[in-house]
């Protein structure tokens, strides 16, 4: 599962979690790092299976980061299932 939270020990604003299910119990959630996040706000994140591989994802999310367009923007980053 993702998800965004603004809990405490992230970069600011809203940063990106996960969390993986195993025997039915949910892990404690793990914020994605500095890779991803940033000190404003990221949202809305969503897995899509990249086809590339078995063991590949792509995060897709939106970002108000310095630099885009304006707004919200459309970000995304490759993610390895462990």
């Amino acid at each position: 599962m993702v998800f965004a939270s603004n809990r405490a020990g992230g970069y600011g604003g809203y940063d990106l979690y996960y969390s993986t299910l195993t025997g039915g119990k949910w892990s404690e959630p793990v914020n994605f790092g500095a890779t991803i996040n940033t000190e404003f706000d990221e949202f809305r994140p969503i897995l899509i299976d990249a086809g590339v591989s078995w063991n590949q994802n792509m995060l897709v999310f939106s970002s108000n980061r310095a630099g885009g367009k304006g707004g919200f923007d459309l970000y995304f980053a490759g993610v390895v299932k462990e």
